[in-house]
Parts: C-alpha cells; sequence; structure tokens
C-alpha cells in the first residue's frame, strides 16, 4: 500500500508541476495580461490546501481530523500544495489520511487538467 501512495501521489505532484503555471481564464479571455491581471493555477494553491484542511476538519474520520489539527495549513507558506504531495510520495502521513487526502487530490487536479488543457493523470 505504501507504493501505491507513493506512485499515486508522484503522478500527482508531476500533473500540479504541469498545471501550476498555467494560465486561469477570467471571463472570455486569458488572464495573461488582460487589464494588467496575471492569474495562474498556483495563485490558488494555498486555496486548495485550505479547501482540503477544512473538509477534513469536518470529515468525521478521526485520523484525518487528527492529521490537520497537527498540520494547519492557515499556516503555510511558500508552496503548500507541492509540499504536501512531495510528503505524501515519502509516504509520511497515516494510512487513513493518506488515501482521503489522495482521493480529493485525484479528483480536483483531474478537475483543473480538464479545465485548463493539462495531461489526464493516468497519461504519462
Amino acid at each position: 500500500m505504501a507504493d501505491d501512495v507513493s506512485q499515486r501521489a508522484s503522478r500527482l505532484s508531476r500533473l500540479w508541476s504541469e498545471l501550476a503555471m498555467r494560465h486561469v481564464a477570467l471571463g472570455s479571455s486569458c488572464g495573461c495580461g488582460a487589464g494588467g491581471v496575471s492569474l495562474q493555477l498556483v495563485d490558488f494553491e494555498l486555496d486548495i490546501v485550505d479547501y482540503l484542511e477544512d473538509q477534513g476538519l469536518r470529515s468525521g474520520v478521526s485520523e484525518v481530523e487528527d492529521f490537520f489539527r497537527a498540520r494547519p495549513t492557515s499556516e503555510a507558506t511558500g508552496l503548500p500544495l507541492q509540499t504536501l504531495l512531495e510528503d505524501l510520495e515519502r509516504n509520511e502521513f497515516p494510512a487513513a489520511a493518506s488515501e482521503w487526502l489522495l482521493a480529493r487530490l485525484e479528483r480536483t487536479l483531474k478537475s483543473f487538467a480538464e479545465l485548463h488543457g493539462g495531461r489526464q493523470q493516468g497519461e504519462s
């Protein structure tokens, strides 16, 4: 199971690295210069991790709730989603927390890939 978690996290980490620099469409145009505004998916990294934390703290799964109480993302600096994925690759979390996180991250990043033209997570 540890190898599966690590492999899934590695795949998601590669996908996120690819997606993170993509521009987010604002209305009908790209955010890469319209009105001087430039947004990339990486700009939403803390929002994604904060959302995971909020959902995890209300999940009803004690191991997941304990994980987020011990590792609050509200204090995160740098690249919290990339760090979370790297820690998952190293299998540093309890099994239930890893599975919970991976399921939600797979769904979230797959959705971003579909919306913003990235590879699908199963592709090489």
